[in-house]
């Protein structure tokens, strides 16, 4: 099941050179189907028209469910990213029970949602409880560096990203929290703030053709800071900013 929640996982950050636009609806992270900690916490993305809906959600309170246990779910404000998408934090009020199906009733917010990365694609995702609580920070094995940048156009439009890699020892998923600024900014544009999930120790920062993360302009400088943290909200410590340059569109062929 964890490898099937990791391949789900893939589907909100890797870009296809021939994919449609995704569809309305929202993603959750831990993907659906996943083993996670007994203390998880999970993130609700808005995708498309759902992102101001999900936005709407703070203060609401849902229902972690299986049989003869259920937990309340308190949703907490997040992120938005400069490109319409909406990431809200969904606290539990206290630990699952190990190794059992739990439910999430998304539908009492959110009544016939598309769950866009999971397998069954309903308003009722599950995940599996783990054997404990993780209440251990992840450890940095290799610090965050820029290993590339990649840019493309295809049918729906431009993508461009930069391509972090990291290491951590950690069993469960984790994600890089991002503050990305300009690094010779004369406009002084708002700096950006979003979450994005790591997958083998890589994180991709930037755009694809139909919205994303992190808007970024052909070739300006970047400043991009970064906090990593996994599933159950423990925090690495941070690390020095990382200064990039953003890809350079290719010329087409006459």
């Amino acid at each position: 099941m964890r490898l099937v929640g990791l391949l789900l996982t893939l589907c909100w950050f890797v870009p296809s050179a021939h994919a449609a636009c995704p569809a309305d609806g929202v993603q959750l992270f831990p993907a659906p189907g996943s083993v996670v900690p007994t203390n998880t916490r999970l993130l609700l993305e808005g995708v498309g028209s759902l992102s101001e809906k999900v936005g709407a959600l703070p203060g609401r309170v849902l229902r972690m469910q299986t049989e003869g246990h259920e937990v309340e779910v308190r949703v907490q404000r997040g992120w938005t990213s400069t490109l319409g998408r909406t990431l809200v934090i969904l606290r539990l009020s206290g630990p699952l029970k190990p190794g059992l199906v739990y439910t999430l009733r998304l539908d009492d917010v959110l009544p016939g949602v598309k769950v866009l990365n999971s397998m069954m694609g309903h308003s009722r995702p599950e995940w599996n409880s783990g054997r404990g609580q993780d209440l251990a920070r992840p450890r940095w094995l290799k610090r965050p560096v820029v290993s590339e940048g990649i840019f493309r156009r295809t049918r729906e439009g431009s993508e461009r990203f930069v391509k972090l890699r990291m290491s951590l020892s950690e069993d469960s998923p984790a994600y890089a929290q991002v503050t990305l600024s300009r690094s010779k900014d004369k406009d002084n544009m708002a700096p950006q703030h979003y979450v994005l999930p790591l997958h083998d120790g890589v994180a991709l920062l930037g755009h694809g053709a139909c919205g994303g993360a992190f808007a970024l302009e052909d070739g300006k400088s970047y400043r991009a800071k970064i906090d990593v943290f996994d599933a159950a909200g423990n925090l690495v410590p941070g690390v020095a900013p990382l200064q990039f340059e953003s890809p350079v569109a290719t010329q087409e062929n006459p």
